[in-house]
């Protein structure tokens, strides 16, 4: 049946019929077929460099670099709710990087378990923004600044180190703090 139906749309072109539109998602400069597989691909055979589609734009709170592939989709959801989650501003965002993009999860529940101690100490509540960009400049820069001073980082992201290391600290000091006590023991302890 699907190689009969490729022939017809062949057969319909030949003849100077217009191939049909498809229907399209846009996500920043790309496009997801969601109707006309066969379409795209007669007009691909037929060295066709346009074809009639209807497009749905889709607006992300990310862009869509780095997206080639189907599985890219779900690695950029966890970037989103991770932007969702912890509001960061656009400069401290594009710092978050992770290999492993379940992380994201990770770091966000450490993101606003950080905002919960601090909403504690103040006796007041803050918004998720507020609470994200303080954490990024209170919490994360100032660690990462102590890593990287005792060479902790290695061949991982600023980010991955800092979850690894956040991790080690308080499995083994039970401690939140970042002071020279605590890198002495990341770097003698396991």
């Amino acid at each position: 049946i699907l190689r009969t139906r490729w022939a017809r749309l062949v057969a319909r072109r030949r003849r100077g019929e217009l191939i049909p539109p498809i229907e399209v998602y846009r996500v920043g400069e790309l496009h997801f077929v969601s109707d006309g597989h066969h379409r795209v691909s007669v007009a691909c055979a037929l060295g066709l460099k346009e074809i009639e589609a209807y497009v749905t734009e889709v607006e992300t709170v990310l862009d869509a670099d780095g997206i080639r592939y189907r599985g890219d989709l779900i690695v950029k959801d966890y970037h989103r709710i991770f932007a969702e989650r912890v509001p960061l501003i656009p400069e401290a965002r594009a710092d978050m990087k992770l290999s492993d993009p379940a992380q994201y999860a990770e770091l966000g529940e450490a993101v606003e378990a950080w905002g919960f101690r601090l909403m504690q100490d103040e006796g007041q509540f803050l918004d998720r923004e507020t609470v994200a960009n303080r954490w990024y400049a209170e919490e994360y820069l100032p660690a990462v600044r102590l890593l990287r001073d005792a060479d902790l980082i290695g061949d991982m992201t600023d980010t991955e180190a800092y979850l690894a290391m956040a991790s080690k600290r308080y499995r083994l000091m039970r401690t939140h703090r970042w002071d020279d006590e605590v890198i002495e023991t990341l770097l003698t302890k396991d």
